[in-house]
């Protein structure tokens, strides 16, 4: 909250007749070193100051698993953090382990957020408040820690990684917004990171240099840097206007805008609007890398990155061709595997005319589909077009009130129609209808709407000439389309119940029950075959029965669980025996007296 400056300028004197600055002061407001060196108690508290920290610094390392003891600390020492600007030697430790806490990689329980949260205002805050070189260090740390736990960003994590990757992504756009010169030497340089990787790929092709590309930490890199441009560009990121009660003042302009009080400016905000044509390069690089049918997921990615680059830059990128292009691949025209040809299909008839629901594939959760059955099943072949066609009709939207959009949707209306003809699939060719209808809807309307410009085609600067004042821009429309996708896909998704869970479970837990037995069983037959083995080799030796009193046999059937554990003795017959056609006549004795049952 902000103070008037009667507040600030507030002053209480002590017994001995000294002025002292109120000790009401902002959280984010930074201190100079030389306004606390002005105080006659400054060369007493220092050393008790200091000594401060360190216990403090040691406390955070040293509390392990216990979330609400580092919340508490971490949010009581918010107060003393503009104080850290007199002891540069303990503000790096400090935030190495804020950026520790920040993005630790094991909790994930709901106590656990809250000390992520803590630990990134306390990173904030020493950006804000230190010196100037310093918000350069908490940018890199924050930036490379990302990077480090975007490896294990993936579908299988995607109830506790991605949350969390969500959220560090969020924060690294807050501080890169804080100020734009900064911002640009760090992102030049990261984004010229991602290029010599994919030109390492390019021209070398080796499995090692690909997967380097196509992997999801290059992705989630990529990601980053897309929000970030989005969010410098379009006007929304956060500025932070500092300024020092010190009396030097054009020492004190200098600090202000190191520390972030010129990241308004338009200049500054350009700076990072020239990475804009490099990382878009780079997204049309890594969709050029392999253009087979198994990366089709990872092409619908980069389309995504694109298209909110162009809405948030209100810049022409077209994404026509990559999105066209998946429609002619070869697959898509095939007849479907019925037996899922190593995937998770189901049975479908020729054309792709399968009737009933389809379980969807989650596109925006993979990067490759599976190596066997690429685009064959129905499964796959639903989801990957269902994309394509709200990618196409997301493309449609943005450039609607561009002048050339016409000559823009005829390349689509006519593959589109070429689409109808050869696929038999009545969900399909509705998709295809309604973006050809949504195309000629406002081609009709850019036609008469350009119709009435003074301005000749060459004259037209702006992508949006034709839009009326009182419509959306283009990134709000952007944002209300993805808006409306999450909802619709957060409904469409199915709930499993806690009593299918439960069952679920039982499954599984009755599952390892049977394999147990079948081992045990497996392991019996192996000790009976090594008896039978081991008796072979004497065929005089006949098992002989002990049958000398009815004690005896009751004292068996008591315990039949001893018996099993012992090994089994197989008969071995001999040839002789077998010859004898009588025997086979005669009656077995059955003993007296025992009851059997069902257990037994």
């Amino acid at each position: 909250s902000k103070k008037s400056n009667k507040d600030d300028s507030d002053s209480d004197s002590d017994d001995d007749g000294n002025t002292q600055t109120n000790t009401h002061t902002d959280e984010n407001k930074p201190i100079h070193p030389r306004q606390l060196q002005k105080s006659p108690h400054y060369n007493t508290l220092h050393p008790y100051m200091e000594s401060f920290f360190k216990s403090t610094l040691h406390l955070l390392t040293e509390t392990g698993k216990e979330p609400r003891l580092q919340k508490f600390v971490l949010s009581a020492l918010s107060k003393y953090i503009p104080y850290f600007s007199s002891f540069p030697r303990s503000s790096k430790p400090l935030l190495k382990a804020c950026v520790k806490l920040w993005s630790a990689p094991l909790d994930t329980s709901q106590d656990y957020q809250m000390v992520r949260l803590q630990a990134f205002l306390r990173i904030r805050q020493l950006a804000i408040t230190q010196p100037f070189p310093f918000i350069e260090e908490c940018l890199k740390t924050t930036y490379l820690s990302y990077a480090q736990r975007s490896k294990f960003g993936t579908a299988s994590n995607v109830t506790t990684v991605l949350p969390t990757l969500t959220f560090m992504g969020n924060c690294i756009v807050e501080l890169y917004t804080l100020d734009y010169a900064s911002a640009y030497q760090h992102a030049f340089v990261y984004i010229r990171q991602l290029a010599l990787h994919l030109r390492t790929a390019l021209m070398k092709k080796t499995p090692e240099s690909v997967s380097a590309v196509y992997c999801w930490q290059y992705v989630h890199c990529l990601k980053l840097w897309v929000a970030v441009l989005s969010a410098a560009v379009g006007g929304k990121g956060s500025t932070a206007s500092v300024a020092h009660d010190d009396d030097d003042g054009e020492e004190n302009e200098r600090n202000d805008a190191k520390l972030g009080g010129g990241a308004g400016k338009d200049d500054e905000a350009n700076l990072l609007k020239s990475l804009v044509y490099p990382l878009t390069e780079i997204i049309l690089g890594t969709v050029r890398l392999i253009p087979i049918a198994r990366y089709v997921p990872l092409r619908l990615h980069c389309v995504r990155l694109l298209q909110q680059l162009a809405a948030s830059t209100e810049s022409f990128i077209p994404t026509t061709n990559i999105l066209l292009g998946i429609l002619d691949m070869k697959e898509i025209g095939m007849k479907p595997l019925r037996d899922g040809g190593g995937g998770k299909g189901g049975k479908s008839k020729k054309g792709g005319g399968g009737g009933g629901t389809i379980r969807g594939l989650r596109l925006p959760l993979i990067l490759k589909l599976p190596k066997e059955g690429t685009l064959r099943t129905m499964e796959q072949l639903d989801g990957v077009l269902k994309e394509v066609f709200v990618l196409l009709n997301r493309e449609v939207d943005l450039y609607r009130y561009s002048p050339g959009f016409p000559e823009f949707s005829f390349q689509i209306v006519q593959r589109l129609r070429k689409f109808n003809k050869e696929i038999s699939n009545g969900r399909w060719r509705a998709y295809s209808k309604g973006t050809i209808e949504l195309c000629e809807k406002h081609s009709t309307f850019a036609t008469q709407a350009r119709s009435t410009l003074v301005d000749a085609p060459k004259d037209v600067r702006r992508l949006e000439a034709l839009k009326p004042s009182n419509m959306p821009s283009m990134r709000d429309r952007y944002d209300a389309t993805v808006a409306k996708e999450k909802r619709l896909e957060a409904v469409t998704q199915p709930v499993v119940s806690s009593s299918a869970k439960n069952k679920g479970k039982d499954g599984k837990n009755e599952a390892k029950k049977k394999n147990e037995t079948t081992k045990k069983r497996k392991t019996e037959s192996d000790d009976e075959e090594d008896d039978i083995s081991l008796d072979s080799d004497e065929d005089d030796k006949v098992f002989e029965e002990d049958d000398d009193s009815d004690d005896e046999v009751a004292k068996k059937t008591k315990s039949p669980a001893k018996q099993s554990k012992k090994k089994r003795k197989v008969a071995v017959v001999n040839e002789a025996d077998l010859k004898n056609v009588e025997a086979l006549k005669e009656e077995d004795e059955v003993q007296e007296g025992i009851v059997w049952s069902d257990s037994e």
